[in-house]
């Protein structure tokens, strides 16, 4: 029995004189603090980018729905009385919309003064006049019987994006539907 003990004792003996030393190199832990680091740094780099592209696609969205709702209240103003909100707004001058609070005439109406809407969006329309062919009543670009009935609207939205200013439009076109 103290033979093997000896044995024992000396067999870990060698092991422990000829095992290195084990344990973390100084060295080592600032190798892995640095890929920790650097790993966060491109995590928050690419945070930081999508977050700058989601409110940038914001105000896009945003000035797509004005466009929508322009179209709308020019098509409100036709349905109320083509003869008192779209018949007497001169071609080619541009025009903002504005909600009408008055009790009794409630609505949306024409203005040229400008305004913004929400302090960043400018929302602007012109209309000009339609002609169409008198044989297939098509609208055509040039020539043609003017058609007092048909109004061409063209609707812009532009807002500042942090160093351009940016815009979209849309035409589309008013008809006298119910003749009022």
């Amino acid at each position: 029995m103290l033979i093997s003990i000896m044995n024992f004792y000396k067999i870990n003996f060698k092991k422990n004189k000829t095992h290195k030393i084990q344990g973390v190199s100084v060295v080592e832990v600032l190798v892995a603090s640095a890929i920790i680091m650097t790993s966060v740094i491109s995590i928050l780099g690419v945070y930081s980018g999508l977050t700058s592209i989601s409110l940038r696609n914001t105000s896009k969205v945003q000035a797509g729905m004005l466009l929508d709702e322009g179209a709308e209240a020019l098509r409100f103003m036709r349905d109320v009385s083509w003869n008192t909100n779209i018949g007497p707004l001169v071609n080619g001058t541009t025009y903002w919309l504005y909600w009408d609070y008055s009790t009794s005439t409630y609505g949306w109406r024409a203005t040229t003064t400008q305004n913004l809407i929400d302090d960043q969006f400018d929302r602007s329309i012109v209309l000009a006049s339609v002609n169409r062919d008198a044989t297939t009543y098509n609208i055509v670009s040039s020539g043609g019987t003017l058609d007092t009935g048909t109004r061409k609207a063209t609707i812009t939205t532009s807002w500042f994006d942090k160093t351009s200013t940016s815009s979209k439009s849309i035409v589309m076109y008013l008809y006298n539907t119910y003749n009022r």
